[in-house]
């Protein structure tokens, strides 16, 4: 929930900025002749070009119900603290997700489909380090004792993206327009098997999640034309609608009932 605040926050400070610079350039502009770059452009029936974008990946994490209670194998543990023999179980606590910055680049191809709406497909490829934080409870001969450190296993992804939206456009005013963006995001984790096997414990070494996901996403913009190309600021939100965690994937899943990835995103758009 803090997460998706502080998002929010983020995206709201952004698009604050974008309205302030909206209203200073628009009434500079209508105080003199204005020039109208690139008139005829959304009579064109097809637009190319490319992203660059500062992405924010994280999970929404459902935790299995009373998984405070569920006691854990000292030594299922693969990268923790413990020593199996002074340890009789293991408890986790708390399950937070932490999100880490990243990047993404794609190419744009943009349909005209009316004249406010555009069909728009962005292949692309985004790259990001997020992180699980577990709190875990020892229990040596009856006492619960919190562990000195948390156990944050890493979860470096590569995903590459193929998101569909409609984008529809206000009314141009002069070199400025406003619009709103939703579709839907296939997207591939390159990444998701690149990891560890313990043929000791039977267990993963860090964390694994399934391959393939499908994702929601929503997001507003502006488009500023210029006597050469149109510039895009683009802030969306995206959903991650199915489940990716892996109920074979060792101990670390073991508090985890459904993971759902999330992303927040500020785009650069050049076309």
């Amino acid at each position: 929930m803090f997460n998706t605040i502080s998002i929010l926050k983020k995206a709201l400070k952004i698009l604050a900025v974008a309205l302030l610079l909206a209203a200073t350039v628009v009434p500079a502009q209508a105080q003199r002749r204005v020039i109208h770059y690139l008139p005829k452009y959304e009579n064109e029936p097809y637009h190319f070009g490319f992203l660059l974008a500062f992405n924010e990946m994280m999970y929404t994490v459902k935790t299995v119900e009373d998984y405070q209670n569920k006691e854990l194998e000292p030594d299922s543990w693969p990268d923790g603290p413990f020593n199996p023999a002074q340890i009789d179980g293991l408890y986790v606590y708390n399950v937070e997700t932490r999100q880490r910055p990243g990047f993404t680049v794609g190419i744009i191809g943009s349909k005209r489909l009316g004249r406010y709406f555009d069909l728009r497909l962005i292949p692309s490829l985004s790259f990001c380090d997020r992180q699980l934080k577990y709190i875990v409870i020892k229990d040596i001969n009856g006492n619960l004792t919190p562990t000195n450190d948390p156990l944050e296993p890493s979860i470096f992804t590569t995903f590459v993206e193929f998101p569909l939206n409609i984008k529809y456009r206000s009314k141009r005013y002069n070199n400025i327009g406003a619009y709103i963006m939703g579709g839907i995001n296939p997207k591939l984790d390159l990444s998701s098997n690149k990891q560890s096997y313990n043929q000791v414990t039977g267990n993963f070494t860090n964390f694994v999640t399934k391959r393939f996901d499908l994702a929601g996403e929503l997001g507003v913009g502006f488009d500023i034309y210029n006597q050469w190309f149109k510039m895009g600021i683009e802030v969306k939100m995206s959903y991650g609608l199915l489940d990716v965690v892996k109920n074979d994937a060792g101990i670390y899943t073991a508090p985890i009932e459904q993971l759902r990835n999330k992303l927040f995103q500020v785009s650069l758009l050049i076309e």
